[in-house]
C-alpha cells in the first residue's frame, strides 16, 4: 500500500519537499538580512522598525512578509495537493473496486490509505516547525523594541498548530473528495472550505484563553507601555463600569449609559462608563497553541469518522 501511495504521489510529494527545502533556506536568508539590518540601521542610529527610514530594514521586512505568507501556505498545500485527490482518483479511475476485491475492508482500505500519507506529513510538519520556530523566535528578537510569538502573524505559522492544522486539511480534503466523487471539483470545494475553516478560527482564536483588559485612553487610568505592545495581541475593545463604581438600582444599562453620553468623556467618567482593549499576552502563546492544535486533531477525528462512514456507504 505504501509502496501504490509513493508512486501515485511521487511527483507531488517531492515538489511539496523541493517547496518546504526552499522555504528552509529563505529563512535562513531572511533571518541574516534582519541582523544586517540590525546592525546597518543601529549605526545610522534609526529603529529598525522605521523601515522607511532605513532600506535595509525595510527589504528584509518584506522579504518577511513573503516568507511567512509562504510557510502559512503549506498545510494548504498539503490537504489541497495530498488530500483532496487521494480517494477521490480512486473512484474516478474505478482503482478502489480493484482493492475491494483483495478481501480488504472499505475501512482499513480507507485508513490505510489515509495513514500512509498523515504519518509522514505530521513528521515533516514537526521537523518543520521546529525550523520555523527558530526562525519566528529571530525574526521577533532581531527587531530592537523587541518582539512577541503572539502577534497574529507569528501565530499562524509558528507553534505547534500548524502541524495539526496540516494534518486537518489533509484529512479534510480526503473528506471532500468521498463526498464530491469527482477529480476536479473537489479542488474548488477544498479552496472554499478552507478558506471558511480559517475565517472561522480567526474568530475562535482569541477566545480560547481568557483575555487581558486594559482599560483605553484617555477614559481609562492606565495604558499599555509603549515596550510592551509588541508582546500583547489585541483581540477586540468594549466598554465596561468601573470596577468599584457605585450605581444606583435603576441605572441605565452600559450601552444605554453610551448613548445618553454620546461619546462626550465627561459624562462617561460621570456614569462610570470606561473604553477597554482586550488582549491575549505573550504568557498565553503555548495556551492557545496547545488549544488550537486540540481542535484541530478533534475535528480530525471527526473528519475521519465521517470518511469511513461515507465510504461505507458507496454502491460501488
Amino acid at each position: 500500500m505504501t509502496w501504490i501511495t509513493w508512486r501515485r504521489y511521487r511527483v507531488r510529494i517531492i515538489s511539496l519537499s523541493l517547496y518546504v527545502v526552499a522555504l528552509i533556506v529563505f529563512m535562513v536568508l531572511t533571518q541574516h538580512a534582519f541582523q544586517n539590518a540590525a546592525v546597518i540601521c543601529g549605526r545610522l542610529h534609526i529603529d529598525i522598525n522605521q523601515g522607511r527610514h532605513c532600506n535595509a530594514a525595510s527589504l528584509a521586512e518584506s522579504r518577511g512578509s513573503l516568507v511567512e505568507t509562504s510557510i502559512a501556505l503549506l498545510p494548504f498545500f498539503i490537504g489541497l495537493v495530498l488530500g483532496t485527490p487521494l480517494v477521490a482518483s480512486e473512484f474516478e479511475h474505478k482503482t478502489n473496486r480493484l482493492a475491494w476485491s483483495q478481501g480488504i475492508t472499505r475501512t482499513r482500505w480507507l485508513v490505510r490509505t489515509w495513514l500512509t500519507l498523515a504519518i509522514p506529513t505530521v513528521v515533516v510538519m514537526s521537523f518543520f516547525a521546529l525550523i520555523v520556530q527558530w526562525w519566528a523566535t529571530h525574526i521577533v528578537t532581531s527587531i530592537s523594541s523587541g518582539g512577541g510569538l503572539i502577534q497574529p502573524a507569528q501565530m499562524l505559522i509558528s507553534g505547534v498548530a500548524p502541524i495539526a492544522l496540516a494534518l486537518m486539511l489533509l484529512t479534510l480534503g480526503v473528506f471532500i473528495g468521498i463526498t464530491v466523487r469527482r477529480f476536479f471539483s473537489p479542488y474548488a470545494m477544498s479552496v472554499v472550505t478552507v478558506l471558511v475553516v480559517m475565517g472561522v478560527m480567526q474568530f475562535v482564536l482569541p477566545s480560547l484563553a481568557p483575555k487581558v483588559v486594559v482599560p483605553t485612553y484617555p477614559y481609562g487610568v492606565t495604558n499599555v507601555p509603549v515596550g510592551l505592545r509588541s508582546q500583547l495581541w489585541p483581540v477586540g475593545s468594549g466598554l465596561r463600569r468601573v470596577p468599584g463604581f457605585h450605581v444606583g438600582t435603576h441605572a441605565r444599562t452600559v450601552s444605554a449609559t453610551f448613548n445618553y453620553c454620546k461619546g462626550i468623556p465627561a459624562c462617561m467618567r460621570a456614569h462610570g462608563l470606561q473604553l477597554v482593549t482586550y488582549y491575549q499576552p505573550e504568557s498565553h502563546y503555548w495556551t492557545l497553541q496547545w488549544r488550537e492544535a486540540g481542535l484541530y486533531v478533534a475535528a480530525t477525528g471527526v473528519l475521519l469518522s465521517l470518511s469511513i462512514w461515507s465510504i461505507r456507504r458507496w454502491s460501488a
